[in-house]
């Protein structure tokens, strides 16, 4: 049975919810604002779109996955200047 939109364990919702947080920090932060969320559900195979007052939109699960792999990237760096420290 499926909980917390989509996801069985509140561990992985949590961490779902951290990553698209992130991601969305970063994407207001690096393209000042101008580039926004798409909400809508529907098929696609294009992150990018338009929302109906022009402006461009990345998909929900565009920003997850930046923020995912930034913070992948983030704790790859720390684990390297850990052990070679």
């Amino acid at each position: 049975m499926r909980k917390w939109n989509g996801v069985e364990s509140p561990s992985r919702y949590i961490f779902s919810a951290f990553c698209f947080y992130f991601g969305l920090f970063l994407l207001t932060a690096l393209t000042i604002g101008q580039m926004k969320v798409d909400y809508s559900d529907g098929p696609g195979w294009s992150p990018f779109s338009r929302l109906p007052d022009g402006s461009p939109a990345l998909s929900e699960f565009a920003v997850g996955t930046l923020g995912f792999t930034v913070l992948a990237v983030i704790g790859l760096l720390l684990a390297w200047a850990i052990r070679s420290g």
